[in-house]
Parts: structure tokens; sequence; C-alpha cells
């Protein structure tokens, strides 16, 4: 099946557009028992070809999408779903349902895929992104703060405080949004809100630096510096995921995309990368550091990263 009957913005084939004939309602439908197609929600499809190229970003995102399209009224898209629209990761897989706001009066109830929040919200913190109603990215995080995981909200806080990962529009800073707790009152979740707006940092490098600061926290380790320079002998400088200088321990996330992805080769073979991986741990070892490695593994037992940091010499403080 060609791709000329999407929708050329979201890849989406709606049965209700206008122009769609019955005809290609019913190829449509029929593309999906032929393993051709992709039903995302009744009387929204996509092509198998296109779905199995997708992310599962992109994916949740033509979720949210085939939701949008399919309300009787717009919907005010929230929390993890706005994140995803956002391009604000969170620290687990995305969820199934798409989530949206509705005032506390609404009878409007969760079901079928949908997770309706009924709370009190400023429509000056909604905004259109790309066709679509979406809280603004720090009521976003604030929604997250609140009615997620501590880990979850790290994670999305830290991405958004960083002037080198979040783009322009997403980007936030403290103040704003404890601004905007303030405005709230005393909402359910407040407390924990601030506790994770407190915990976020501006220069964690990616969602595995941000769980494992959390993961130190809660193990009651020192909290450490992050991203820290030390000069490079053939030139420029390194920069540490996390370290404790007192202790001379640095602490490393490796995560499998930095020896496969390119955004992290680039250009090198991964072979070349743990060359040169190992050629600055050398140097660091050479200022009187150890150097500690994790991965996802260790974040998930905790207690391997446990024994990892306790060999390395930090002491447990909580």
């Amino acid at each position: 099946m060609t791709d000329d009957r999407l929708d050329p913005r979201t890849g989406l084939f709606l049965v209700k557009s206008i122009g769609v004939t019955d005809t290609d309602a019913r190829t449509f439908r029929r593309s999906v028992d032929h393993g051709q197609g992709t039903r995302l929600r009744r009387g929204v499809f996509t092509t198998a070809e296109r779905w199995g190229g997708l992310t599962a970003r992109d994916r949740y995102v033509d979720q949210i999408r085939a939701v949008v399209e399919t309300r009787r009224h717009d919907p005010v898209v929230s929390h993890q779903s706005a994140a995803a629209l956002w391009g604000i990761p969170l620290s687990g897989a995305w969820p199934r349902d798409v989530h949206v706001l509705a005032v506390p009066a609404s009878r409007v109830r969760s079901k079928n895929g949908v997770f309706v929040h009924r709370t009190a919200f400023d429509w000056a913190d909604v905004v259109e992104l790309d066709g679509v109603l979406v809280t603004r990215p720090v009521r976003t995080l604030l929604d997250l703060a609140r009615t997620t995981t501590f880990e979850n909200a790290v994670v999305a806080l830290d991405h958004a405080m960083n002037p080198r990962r979040a783009t322009p529009e997403v980007l936030v800073y403290p103040d704003e949004l404890c601004e905007l707790l303030a405005r709230c009152g005393s909402v359910r979740g407040s407390t924990k809100a601030q506790r994770a707006i407190d915990f976020a940092r501006p220069n964690a490098d990616n969602p595995g630096e941000s769980l494992s600061r959390v993961a130190i926290f809660e193990l009651g380790f020192p909290d450490p510096e992050l991203q820290t320079r030390h000069a490079n002998p053939r030139g420029g400088w390194y920069f540490t995921d996390v370290e404790w200088p007192t202790h001379r321990v640095i602490g490393e996330f490796d995560g499998k995309g930095k020896y496969l992805k390119e955004e992290f080769l680039r250009g090198r073979s991964p072979g070349e990368v743990v060359y040169e991986e190992k050629m600055r741990e050398d140097h660091l070892r050479a200022e009187g550091f150890r150097v500690v490695r994790w991965g996802w593994t260790e974040l998930t037992d905790r207690g391997r990263l446990q024994r990892l940091l306790v060999e390395a010499g930090l002491p447990v403080i909580r």
C-alpha cells in the first residue's frame, strides 16, 4: 500500500476526513487483516510499514493524535501525553492511555484508552501545538511532579532545566515552577512536586544520569557533583557524569546507546568509542580518581550499584 492517502502532516488516515471515500475506508480496514495496516483507534489507521519504523515515543504521539481526532470536543492533552508532545523524556515506558484535562465539574470519565484528570486549570496554561491543545511545558512538568513517581519527575525536570538538552519552548527555570506551584495553592501533591523541583539539576546529561542521581540519593550516599571538568592531556576537556572530589571517586553511567547510536558515535565506530573511553578513564585514574561504571542493570538492581559504590570507598551518610 502506498502512503498517498495518509495525512502528510500526521501520517494517519482518518475515515471521517473530508474527501475520503467509502472505498478508501474499506481498503484501510482490510489492510489491517492483511498485515499491511495498523489500526490506532476506531476510524484511525496508518500503514504497517510506517508504524514499524517509528520510535516508542512517536507511536505514542500517533495514539495521542488518534484520540484528539476522534473526540467530540478538542481535548486538552496533559501529563505524560503532553510530555510526549513536547519531547520531554520519562523514566520508563510511555503509558497506554492518553491523558487529558477536564474541569472538576465535568462528567467526563476515563475510558477507552483515555485517562481524564478532573482538576482546575487556567486556560493561560494551555497552548496549541501542531494543531493539538496541550498544557504548557511548565504546567506539564508540574503535573508530572505532582502525580507521577519521583524518578519520573526528576528525569522530566532535569531535561527541561538543561539548556543544552531542552528546546527553547521547553526550557524552564526553578523559579517558574515554584511560582506556578504557589499559584495552584495547597493542591494534592504540592509537597511531592516541590521535593522533585528542589532535587532537579540543570546539568544532568541524560535520563540515565538523572536516574543514577535518584538511586545514589535513595541509597544514602553523598550528593555528587555533575559534569565536572577535567583537562584532556591531548587537548580539550573531559566532563564526568557524577563525581565526589573529596572521596576521589568518579561515577559514569554507560547506556548501550553510547556505543551504538549515531548521535553519540558521531561518525566513529563502536570500537573507536570504546578505545577513547579507555584513554579517558586512564587519564582520570592518573589524576588519582577511582572510576566506577554502571548501566541500566545496576539501576534496576540497586544492590549491585550499592556494592560498586561502597567498594569504591563512598560512605553511606543517610
